[in-house]
């Protein structure tokens, strides 16, 4: 299958991972945020990857491996960013899809319909109605990120949040997806946009998260 075919799909740890927040997310099933995020996006890309901001636990690298993921971390990195490109440049994919672990709701038709969105675009980036957009639960095209990131644009020390909104206001050739009027068609309680990060968004997800059903893991 060519890359342009391909969908690949790399998921940013940002440090969540090894918190007890994420450890407790599952506590019947010891399911991590991070592994909810792989088995939404497993069933749409052909290709996992997953970008550590810091160096993984053992039992996190572990946990994640059925997925068969290929993990890309912060090693000698000079920018909070280089993970998450050096994925997009080891990806076989010419579409990605970048999501963070943070959004263990995210939904597998909502993936999809941001791949379609994304065909002729360098980016296919949900909107809200009052202009905020999610840089990072977006689908960017890997070359034109990477020709935006050699050309130096992002300053050293940026945080992820900051060089991800940073290339998407570089961008010319953007698909503006429509959260309210295109995908609450597919997710009418938008759960694929609740980001988990504090006690009570942990609560609201994990409550959430008891009627979707059992995890899934992609075998080998």
């Amino acid at each position: 299958m060519s890359g342009e075919n391909l969908r690949g799909a790399i998921v940013y740890a940002s440090g969540m991972e090894q918190e007890t927040i994420s450890r407790q997310f599952s506590p019947d099933e010891n399911g991590t945020l991070l592994e909810y995020v792989l088995d939404s996006v497993w069933t749409v890309a052909d290709e996992l990857n997953v970008a550590f901001k810091n160096d993984p636990d053992l039992s996190v690298v572990e946990s994640i491996s059925p997925f068969g993921a290929r993990i890309f971390n912060a090693s000698g990195e000079e920018n909070s960013v280089d993970p998450i490109l050096s994925a997009f440049k080891n990806s076989k994919a010419e579409l990605c899809i970048l999501a963070t672990e943070k959004v263990p709701l995210l939904k597998p038709n909502v993936v999809l319909a941001l791949f379609n969105a994304a065909q002729g675009y360098d980016l296919a980036i949900p909107r809200w109605n009052d202009g905020r957009l999610e840089p990072l639960l977006a689908v960017y095209r890997g070359k034109a990120l990477l020709r935006l990131a050699s050309s130096k644009i992002i300053p050293s020390g940026a945080s992820v949040d900051a060089a991800m909104e940073s290339f998407v206001n570089h961008l010319f050739d953007v698909k503006y997806v429509s959260i309210e009027e295109e995908l609450a068609e597919l997710d009418p309680e938008l759960d694929s946009f609740l980001k988990v990060v504090d006690g009570n968004s942990l609560t609201l997800a994990r409550s959430k998260a008891s009627v979707r059903g059992t995890r899934m893991k992609k075998s080998d």
